[in-house]
């Protein structure tokens, strides 16, 4: 079906005289000449006379015939008062108080008395309350013989295309003006991009209706509010407000379309493109809960790692204290000073019978040693005998220290292999190939896994670092501090989301409800004292607050707040450890004039919720909605919208990689691991010299004590 059988027909016979202008006075005054009706005003001269219309007022150039002449002169001998109230005004005169609009579909069929047809006219008016005038346009014609003829330029075009000039038509327009810094006169701000950051996509969308009322010739008469339009108390206030009290006709800046404001206003077309998110400069390390020198590796390869090196040390100590047992006089040779010893077999006899005769004596002599120490008898109680034994110990080992050769095999193999994995010198050989077999294993165990570890190292420092703040629940267990734009949309999100994730963000990043304490004026001081603040106070002096911005009543005065203005929010962005939710269009145009290179490359957007689609408004059932409506899709088509979205939209500024000097440098965040294993190291040792000199100038008194 076509639109036009859509609609329902509605046929006036204008011979009805009073009563048919009557119900034409009535369905202006119920807004009835819209898009819904099509309506057919027949006015046909002869049924006109009879009715007893003046009809010779209306067309000079007709004459009544004899019998309608003595018809008109019986009826003034009857009486000159019943005449003058049957004379009616001209249909023409009444149309130009009729409620027609750019949508008016009525068409007026004449009766031509020369050849007994109708001439068929279209009749529409830019807007009575706009200042129009009444638009009568011949289309066609009407009769018997030749039937209905329309003009061709009627036939094939729409009637916005037949209805372009609006005649100067005056349409009140509102715009949404939240900078309260604005000089010069609101048009020149509007149209011009001086601080193009600020009321963006409001000055957008007023660019675009520009061009809309260039192309159907209307004008603007221009207002200004704060805010688009929030419930409060059970009204809407702002741009939305006024729509619905009729005082204003369009909006001039485009909304968020929700579900709620549907009802009570109509979208006209697509705007702006809104994405606001948090903007942030991504530390270098966010990994706080992992020491940076274990970051090259996994977990799984440290522990293969571990794994590996008490392998290495177990058959280690195997092998060396198999070599001792079988080969006693070589057991000295195990542990040798840096750069080892000449293998025996690489010496002369007389060399090999020399060594072994001091190895001898020198075995002969460690036991005299060791047999000649006075050891403490293990008797008396539990303390006593645990003293004893430990005290017999100390003394053979210090007995034992005293001879060349060091027999604590299992303790020189975990040294090994910590200096291996440290790439470290020690003097340790063995005569075994077996053993030095895993020598030369573990040595090149070490060069690969040093060689990975290096390599990770360096490219970390080289490379992008990589981000691991992505969602705003990460964003809400970071480090980083929070802050909010103080426009009245996001303030009117944290009131009504229901989101878990947003509403612990601003329950722990951005500011806490306040109490009605805090947004009292000071008053006189009373002898009662006030009661606390309810749940209910505190949740309602918060929507006061959200709905207060226009008149600037809102926690923006307080110091701590993180309600903050796009500048100041993105110079904290800049030099503190900060994220704040801003518009990207407000955003990029002072990032690109303030950030250098290296600070553009390092910021990173989180979105708080999805890019919101805006569009503009106008009255509910308005006339001028399929007027913008195809103004604007006219728009989109020839790429005037793009145009404009590049003139008022910044783009995002390019980060341009560059190694610097200052990118290898190691912060102290990354190397304050090592300094604390360091610091930790002194202590301990600290602690042991301190038991141990406590013990070698208390171990007598403890001694005499447990005699």
């Amino acid at each position: 079906m076509t639109v036009e059988a859509l609609r329902q027909f509605v046929v006036v016979d204008l011979a009805c005289g009073m009563l048919s202008r009557r119900f034409l006075q009535m369905a202006s005054a119920k807004m009835l000449y819209n898009d819904k009706y099509h309506w057919l005003l027949i006015e046909d001269y002869s049924l006109h006379v009879s009715a007893g219309v003046v009809f010779l007022a209306e067309h000079p150039l007709l004459e009544l015939t004899d019998d309608d002449k003595d018809k008109d002169t019986v009826g003034d001998t009857d009486g000159d008062s019943d005449a003058k109230a049957d004379e009616l005004e001209p249909i023409e005169s009444l149309m130009e108080t009729l409620n027609f609009y750019m949508n008016t579909e009525v068409t007026l069929a004449k009766r031509q008395r020369q050849d007994d047809s109708y001439a068929l006219y279209d009749v529409w008016n830019p807007g009575l309350n706009f200042g129009g005038r009444v638009n009568i346009t011949e289309i066609g014609n009407y009769s018997l013989v030749g039937g209905l003829e329309i003009h061709r330029w009627f036939r094939t075009t729409s009637t916005l295309l037949r209805r372009l000039n609006m005649q100067h038509a005056q349409v009140r327009c509102m715009v949404v003006v939240t900078n309260k810094n604005m000089t010069g006169t609101l048009m020149y701000y509007l149209t011009h991009t001086v601080s193009s950051h600020i009321d963006t996509m409001n000055r957008f969308n007023f660019n675009l209706l520009m061009v809309v009322r260039d192309m159907f010739n209307w004008t603007f008469v221009l207002s200004r509010t704060s805010t688009w339009g929030y419930m409060k108390n059970g009204r809407y206030d702002g741009m939305i407000g006024a729509l619905i009290r009729n005082e204003t006709d369009i909006g001039g800046a485009p909304i968020f379309y929700w579900l709620e404001r549907h009802k009570w206003i109509d979208a006209a077309g697509r705007s702006w493109s809104s994405r606001p998110c948090f903007i942030f400069r991504h530390p270098r390390n966010t990994q706080k809960d992992r020491i940076v020198f274990l970051q090259p590796f996994s977990n799984d390869v440290w522990i293969l790692i571990l794994v590996c090196g008490i392998l290495t040390v177990l058959i280690l100590w195997l092998l060396t204290t198999i070599e001792w047992k079988l080969v006693p006089h070589q057991g000295a040779a195990l542990i040798k000073p840096k750069g080892g010893a000449l293998p025996p077999h690489h010496l002369h006899a007389q060399q090999q019978q020399t060594a072994t005769q001091q190895e001898a004596a020198a075995l002969e002599a460690d036991a005299k040693s060791v047999a000649s120490l006075q050891l403490l008898p293990v008797a008396g109680g539990f303390w006593q005998r645990c003293y004893a034994k430990l005290s017999n110990y100390i003394h053979k080992r210090q007995a034992n220290k005293k001879s060349p050769e060091r027999v604590g095999l299992f303790l020189e193999s975990v040294l090994f292999f910590v200096g291996i994995i440290c790439q470290q010198g020690l003097g340790f050989s063995t005569s075994f190939i077996s053993g030095r077999t895993i020598v030369i294993t573990s040595l090149l165990f070490s060069f690969s896994i040093y060689q990975f570890y290096s390599a990770s190292i360096v490219g970390t420092l080289l490379m992008e670092k990589p981000k691991t703040i992505k969602t705003l629940s990460d964003l809400v267990h970071s480090s980083l501090q929070v802050g909010v734009e103080d426009i009245v949309y996001n303030r009117d999100y944290f009131l009504n989301t229901k989101d878990p994730v947003s509403m612990e963000l601003y329950a722990k990043k951005i500011t806490s409800i306040p109490t009605a304490k805090e947004n009292e004026a000071p008053a006189a001081p009373v002898a009662e004292e006030e009661p606390e603040a309810t749940n209910e106070d505190a949740a309602k002096a918060y929507r006061d607050i959200v709905h207060s911005h226009e008149v600037g009543a809102h926690a923006k005065d307080n110091v701590a707040s993180n309600w903050l203005d796009p500048d100041t929010g993105l110079s904290r962005v800049k030099h503190e450890r900060f994220a704040f939710h801003v518009d990207v269009a407000a955003a990029y145009k002072i990032i690109a004039e303030t950030f250098t290179e290296r600070e553009i490359c390092d910021l990173t957007e989180v979105s708080m919720f999805a890019p919101q689609k805006t569009v503009s408004i106008t009255q509910k059932n308005s006339p001028m909605r399929k007027v913008i409506s195809y103004g604007l899709r006219r728009v989109t088509e020839t790429g005037i919208f793009s145009y404009q979205f590049n003139v008022w939209h910044s783009r995002k500024p390019p980060c341009v990689k560059k190694i610097e000097t200052s990118d290898l440098h190691v912060d102290m965040d990354t190397v304050s691991t090592a300094l604390l294993i360091l610091l930790l190291s002194y202590g301990i040792a600290l602690l042991v010299l301190g038991f141990e000199i406590i013990y070698f100038k208390w171990k007598d008194r403890i001694v005499f004590k447990l005699n």
